[in-house]
């Protein structure tokens, strides 16, 4: 996960390895040779990074969304599998970010700049510089939306809590996609009642870059579920120490206190 830090890391390849934490035997190089298939399949239909950005995402709604079928699970939205981009090559249905990802890495492996915008409650796709975007939606099979749409999309998601502005349409930093990834695999694996996997998303999350205080205190809350009554300690002084001015500091000491008298 360190790739995350350098310039410019294949989103694809993160989010795969987000994957071999739940499946340690997963060879990543092999699975990013599917993407590599998609690009190259795309190549002979003729699409080049010299196409407009709009024609590039044309095909690759024509292609990705509607002949291979990759689109948004509406049935089952909140099941984990949606968030590990193996599966989500499998079933070819998953969630906004992951179908946005698999996206991005199939343009940058055309050549063709490509960027995720996490807009409120939702995340898209913009195909080409940023300043020249086209925006798709991955998730609804790579349709493109124009300002109207992605302000209706957003009034949407949010239950008209908000509206778009084009300052939305920015890249989305690679720490911030994989922690908004990896978000949504605690709460759908919390949500199961799978604290174990929970455990490690929040474990990834500490190792990103700008790591939260409350990181701290949730991966204690877990442990304590677990029973890991020393880690658990650790954990919310941690959390006591790095979250200065914080409302809830006091509590979280006497967890901790509470945790560590368990030891006896």
């Amino acid at each position: 996960m360190e790739q995350v830090r350098t310039p410019g890391p294949d989103l694809a390849e993160l989010a795969l390895l987000v994957c071999a934490e739940l499946e340690p035997e997963l060879d990543v190089s092999t699975e990013l040779l599917r993407l590599d298939a998609f690009a190259d399949q795309l190549r002979t239909q003729g699409v080049t990074r010299r196409d407009p950005p709009l024609d590039v995402a044309g095909a690759m709604s024509a292609h990705l969304g509607h002949r291979l079928g990759f689109h948004g699970d509406t049935d089952d939205y909140h099941d984990p599998a949606n968030a590990l981009l193996t599966r989500v090559l499998d079933r070819r249905r998953g969630l906004p970010i992951t179908l946005s990802i698999l996206w991005i890495g199939v343009a940058q492996r055309l050549g063709v700049p490509a960027f995720g915008i996490g807009l409120p409650g939702h995340f898209v796709t913009g195909i080409g510089p940023p300043d020249q975007a086209v925006v798709v939606d991955p998730f609804a099979r790579g349709t493109l939306l124009d300002r109207d749409d992605l302000d209706d999309l957003v009034q949407h998601v949010t239950a008209g809590q908000a509206h778009f502005h084009p300052a939305m349409i920015r890249p989305s930093p690679a720490p911030a996609v994989v922690r908004r990834l990896l978000d949504n695999l605690t709460r759908d694996f919390l949500a199961g009642g799978d604290v174990e996997d929970a455990l490690w998303t929040i474990e990834l999350k500490q190792i990103l870059p700008r790591a939260s205080p409350d990181d701290d205190r949730t991966r204690g809350d877990l442990l304590l579920r677990l029973g890991r009554y020393l880690d658990a300690a650790r954990a919310f002084e941690d959390y006591v120490a790095r979250a200065q001015g914080a409302g809830d500091r006091d509590e979280v000491a006497t967890m901790a206190r509470r945790a560590r008298a368990k030891l006896n």
